[in-house]
């Protein structure tokens, strides 16, 4: 059993399996060969900026494996500082044994009780540590039997001999999707797709065309002379998020933050090169944004906090997509006129009393999302050589 099931591990290892897969399949694999598994477990700490450790739950008859998230204090919590879990982090690795048939076995984690309430007659937790972790971190598991006379020694030795190749397993599929989630979340997640696939040369860019979502605070520098630190990046969080999130829902990519501000694409490529659908992304995205932060500035306000608003332009263009800077040290982003052009639009917006500013390459392109839009006439941008038609959002009837 055991030189199969290693087998099935090291294929699914080579081809990039995902966790799930893998414990689903490894827990079946088990049952089939006549193992009396009703229960198995495994967890890993993750790399997240929301999410500290994720787990992967099977349960026979269940059809398939729950993953299952937890927030960075979840260490914290009663049931974990009360589970066997807790206890093998504390020894740096080792395994705990509980014959819950056996009135000799100690109760010593509630867990138990709730197990044995269940049906549960053995049940057997451990930890590999993972090498050149700070903490005794690696892949937690647990394996629970129903059947009436526990788990036999020979079936402890099976699969405890199979833990190191789940492990090695498992490490190897998840250290992957760690880093394009990481990838994901500091670049963008085209980005970070393109750099795990190669595209990782200085100078290697293509020319895209996108609509240009350029965003920033008005009232930021106000607010960093009078808050502390902490208030401050917890403010700015708040704001930022108001901004990505309506980006996000629809399509659009966050390239990078500008102290107070961000800038993103809605690349025509992921709307099928339908230009209409892009601006109208991007505008409903804008809308939405401008709306979130209208509504945080209510609750602030009734709270006695300082408030900010927001600045967004819109333009249609071509941009250069990639790697830019040093070999050490690169910048995956967008450059390029249309770049410019954007951030010279926005900086328009206090000047003219308007949130949102769309330059006319974009109005042109927006067809049936045209009425959205009125036209503010010519204006000259800083660094552009002919003043520039610009759009604001249509006024709405009273």
């Amino acid at each position: 059993m055991a030189e199969r099931i290693e087998q099935w591990l090291m294929a699914q290892g080579l081809r990039g399996a995902g966790v799930i897969e893998i414990m689903d399949g490894f827990c079946g694999h088990l049952v089939g060969e006549g193992f009396p598994l009703a229960r198995g477990y495994i967890g890993l700490r993750t790399l997240h900026p929301k999410y500290g450790a994720v787990g992967f739950r099977w349960e026979r008859g269940s059809g398939g494996v729950e993953a299952e998230r937890y927030g960075h204090d979840s260490d914290n919590s009663p049931e974990f500082v009360q589970s066997p879990f807790a206890q093998l982090i504390a020894r740096g690795g080792g395994r705990i044994r509980r014959r819950l048939i056996d009135q000799a076995s100690p109760r010593d984690f509630p867990v138990l009780d709730d197990f044995a309430a269940g049906g549960i007659t053995d049940y057997l937790c451990d930890l590999l540590p993972f090498s050149g972790m700070e903490r005794a971190d690696g892949m937690l598991s647990s394996w629970a039997t129903d059947r009436p006379g526990g788990f036999e020694e020979r079936d402890i030795a099976r699969l405890t001999g199979l833990l190191p190749a789940l492990a090695l397993t498992v490490k190897a599929t998840a250290t992957f999707r760690v880093a394009r989630n990481l990838l994901g979340v500091y670049l963008g997640h085209d980005a970070g797709d393109r750099v795990l696939a190669g595209t990782v040369r200085r100078g290697s860019v293509e020319s895209i065309r996108a609509v240009v979502f350029y965003a920033d605070l008005s009232g930021f520098t106000r607010v960093a002379d009078t808050a502390d630190r902490e208030t401050l990046v917890a403010t700015l969080d708040d704001y930022l998020e108001t901004m990505v999130v309506p980006v996000d829902l629809r399509g659009g990519q966050v390239l990078k933050f500008l102290g107070d501000g961000l800038l993103a694409t809605f690349a025509l490529d992921a709307f099928n090169d339908n230009a209409e659908a892009a601006v109208s992304a991007a505008l409903d995205a804008a809308e939405d944004a401008l709306g979130r932060v209208a509504a945080l500035n209510v609750t602030r306000r009734s709270l006695g906090q300082p408030v900010m608003g927001l600045d967004v332009a819109l333009h249609l263009g071509d941009v250069l997509y990639g790697n830019v800077g040093t070999d050490e040290r690169l910048d995956f982003t967008v450059i390029g006129p249309a770049v410019n052009e954007a951030s010279r639009i926005e900086a328009l917006c206090r000047a003219l009393e308007r949130p949102l500013l769309a330059s006319a390459a974009l109005a042109q392109a927006a067809g049936s999302e045209r009425h959205r839009l009125e036209a503010l006439g010519f204006h000259a941008l800083r660094g552009v050589r002919e003043p520039q038609e610009l759009y604001g959002l249509a006024r709405k009837a009273a």
